[in-house]
């Protein structure tokens, strides 16, 4: 999996960068079975200054579709996984609609 990290208007902490790390490695294993070089993943997040408000906007780009999230919180952390809940969510329900599985599924 490509990815694309941007961080605007603040230096991410030791332990912001960890997460985002292991959020990114947690969403490999439910990337569909793909090449890996054909998923692209963009993170980038903006601090408000004024407010102490965090902007994170995530997309990911697989073969047929592209799925995108953006979260606002005061919170980083909270606020990016949020942003890779979200976007794990989407990635599960682009492989059922890839595997027909919906079709089978009963009543």
């Amino acid at each position: 999996m490509r990815r694309n990290l941007e961080f605007k208007n603040f230096s991410p902490s030791h332990r912001l960068r960890e997460l985002v790390e292991e959020l990114i490695a947690r969403l490999d294993r439910h990337a569909p079975n793909s090449p890996a070089d054909t998923i692209l993943l963009r993170l980038f997040v903006n601090e408000n200054a004024a407010r102490k408000l965090y902007h994170v906007s995530l997309t990911c780009d697989v073969p047929g579709r592209m799925l995108a999230v953006q979260e606002e919180r005061h919170d980083a952390e909270e606020a990016i996984r949020e942003a890779f809940t979200e976007i794990e969510r989407q990635l599960e329900k682009h492989k059922e609609t890839l595997s027909h599985s919906s079709l089978y599924k009963r009543p």
